[in-house]
């Protein structure tokens, strides 16, 4: 069979590549909005953040001790400690009015005010505390366990720069510079739709020919995985016109997906409601699995037709819409790839990239990788088992065991 052409029809098949750049044409970048730091987390700061203040905002102190004078306890030593006159304690969260003077202490917490005039702290521990004076036992050098105000961040430095994803300490450091929101791009909200006359809720009791809604939870925690927020748009029967009101009708979405109805079937509810409008294109992908495929744009939002077998739905998700969310949300990040080395025959069509479900191992110092059952479309369990998925290029019909494969991760590693 001719390379780009299906083994089983000998209709044409579009390149992954060729489809995948179609798919992304129709993607731009989400308008940036202001978002309360709790909000913002995983999010991709739009401008550069500048510090309002210094970080720290006052010199405070890093031990539990005494605010003092270097130079009054320059000689300081267990047989001979210097003795200086304690004249008040720092507050934690109070500004402090007491002033350091010469032969001077004040009682500073972790973290208080160090007071004028001071320029050292003398650890608690390496003093002694008597009724009308301190005792301190060790001489500290100027500057030692001070905190000094802009020491971490000046004034007008750049604290996060455009284009970064903002992560735990990013927020922690924006909220300490006294922010509380930030201007980011937000995140993808996606409508998910499933197809099908035989889909029942998960959990529902079950009739002859009736199957749960396994696809919606799929694609629910892809989304989740991709750091956007899943929208459940429902369930609708093989029915276009129906499918076609939910979909250009849902409100408060950045990006439609449905899963099943795009095959060639006279009852394919996607094609029956889209096929001849001009918004959607319906395409023959050189992919197994998930080769039938349909991109568009349905009232100025992108759009995602996926294949109804379960498998097929999470690697068109992996193919197309992760790198299109990722993009929205102006993040271009992608799955971590590895090499590894088959450890049994993987078989598929030529003409076509196999993303085949594999699992992963260590031995001899390398990465092995091990098919996790037959390559079925309808076979979810085998994902599930997955750590990633092998690419097996098109013109390779069996890639045998001992060949090194390149694997998408689709899992953390424990």
């Amino acid at each position: 069979m001719r390379p780009g052409h299906d083994h089983d029809t000998g209709a044409p098949l579009l390149p992954l590549d060729e489809a995948r750049s179609r798919a992304m044409s129709r993607i731009d970048r989400l308008p940036p909005t202001e978002l309360a730091l709790a909000e913002a987390h995983g999010c991709v700061a739009a401008e550069d953040v500048l510090a309002p203040i210094e970080l720290p905002p006052f010199s405070s102190s890093a031990m539990d001790g005494y605010a003092v004078r270097a130079a009054d306890v320059a000689g300081a030593a267990p047989d001979r400690p210097a003795a200086l006159r304690p004249v008040g304690a720092v507050q934690m969260g109070s500004p402090s009015e007491l002033e350091v003077g010469g032969g001077e202490a004040v009682a500073v917490p972790t973290g208080g005010v160090v007071p004028p005039g001071a320029d050292a702290v003398v650890p608690v521990e390496q003093t002694i505390r008597e009724a009308d004076r301190v005792l301190v036992l060790a001489p500290v050098p100027p500057g030692r366990y001070v905190r000094r105000a802009g020491q971490d961040v000046r004034a007008g430095d750049v604290m996060v720069p455009a284009g970064k994803r903002l992560l735990a300490a990013d927020l922690g450091l924006l909220a300490s510079a006294g922010l509380g929101s930030v201007r980011a791009i937000p995140r993808a909200r996606v409508g998910i739709l499933s197809t099908g006359d035989e889909l029942v809720e998960p959990g529902a009791p079950l009739g002859p020919g009736l199957v749960p809604d396994a696809n919606a939870l799929t694609l629910h925690g892809c989304v989740l995985e991709a750091g956007a927020v899943p929208v459940p748009l429902g369930r609708v029967p093989d029915d276009g016109a129906a499918l076609a009101r939910v979909l250009t009708e849902a409100e408060g979405v950045d990006v439609l997906v449905s899963s099943g109805g795009v095959s060639v079937g006279e009852r394919d509810p996607v094609k029956a409601a889209f096929g001849s409008g001009g918004e959607v294109d319906f395409v023959e992908v050189a992919m197994q699995p998930g080769k039938p495929q349909a991109f568009g744009t349905l009232g100025g939002r992108p759009y995602f037709g996926l294949p109804g077998n379960p498998v097929s739905v999470f690697v068109s998700f992996e193919v197309f819409v992760r790198p299109a969310v990722l993009s929205m949300m102006g993040r271009g990040d992608a799955r971590t790839e590895v090499r590894a080395t088959l450890d049994a025959d993987v078989t598929g069509p030529e003409e076509k990239v196999q993303f085949a479900r594999v699992r992963l191992h260590r031995s001899n110092g390398g990465l092995v990788a091990s098919p996790t059952g037959p390559r079925g479309s309808n076979l979810l369990a085998t994902m599930a088992r997955a750590d990633g998925l092998a690419v097996i290029p098109v013109g390779v019909a069996t890639a045998e065991a001992g060949t090194p494969v390149r694997v998408i991760l689709v899992r953390d590693q424990p």
